[in-house]
């Protein structure tokens, strides 16, 4: 059985030694990042499951990496805990309170449950463009009615899209694309390279896949909309 890998991100150095604890705990390894530059920089290099966010670390980090946080944060399961140092016990914010008042069965059930059903994952190591483009996608080339869908993508980059769909697709699965803002819409021919399902986590459902063939133009629109 594959090992749960976790990332914890967190600035102060105390409250990172109190979250390994906790996660290893649980029953997963972890990596700390300091920052949220740092946790991109792990994100693309290894694969995680999911990630801890200490919410003051977030809180105080700048509005550049804010942007980088919740780009990465929609793209995996995500807790977040804040540290007590009066009590040097974790809490968990009010979100995660909802679900369950009590912290170390919410940690447990997140690792054990949420990120566990989390296929392991980095990040592309192409630049990316968070942009909503409107689509149509198939599994057949024609289009057929009937068997087209709407949907949007929630980000890009000059070698595929993640895109937003409740379906459930096959890792390896073709699938074609029509962007609705391109001059040629040309039917695009695409690889399902991973598969987020409606419901198993709070994570925005979808695909991620890699683009097989884009005209000239069209490869010309998407470097345009990545460097926007």
């Amino acid at each position: 059985m594959s090992e749960i890998r976790i990332l914890i991100v967190v600035k102060d150095a105390e409250t990172a030694c109190a979250y390994v604890d906790a996660v290893t705990d649980s029953g997963a390894t972890c990596d700390v990042a300091h920052s949220f530059q740092e946790m991109s920089a792990l994100a693309t290099e290894k694969v995680y499951n999911g990630i801890v966010v200490d919410i003051l670390t977030l809180v105080r980090c700048s509005k550049e990496e804010k942007v980088i946080a919740y780009e990465i944060i929609n793209l995996f399961p995500v807790l977040r805990v804040k540290w007590e140092p009066r009590h040097k016990k974790i809490k968990l914010t009010p979100l995660e309170q909802s679900f369950s008042p009590d912290t170390d069965s919410a940690l447990r059930f997140f690792i054990q449950t949420r990120c566990k059903a989390f296929p392991a994952r980095s990040l592309r190591k192409e630049k990316r463009k968070l942009v909503n483009l409107n689509l149509l996608y198939c599994r057949d080339s024609r289009f057929l009615d009937g068997e087209t869908f709407k949907s949007f993508t929630i980000n890009i980059s000059p070698t595929g899209v993640f895109l937003h769909t409740m379906e459930e697709f096959r890792v390896g699965e073709t699938i074609w694309l029509r962007f609705l803002e391109f001059a040629d819409q040309t039917p695009v021919e695409a690889t399902v390279c991973w598969s987020q399902r409606w419901g198993v986590t709070r994570c925005v459902p979808g695909a991620g896949v890699k683009f097989e063939s884009l005209t000239e133009r069209q490869r010309k629109d998407v470097e345009a909309v990545v460097n926007l």
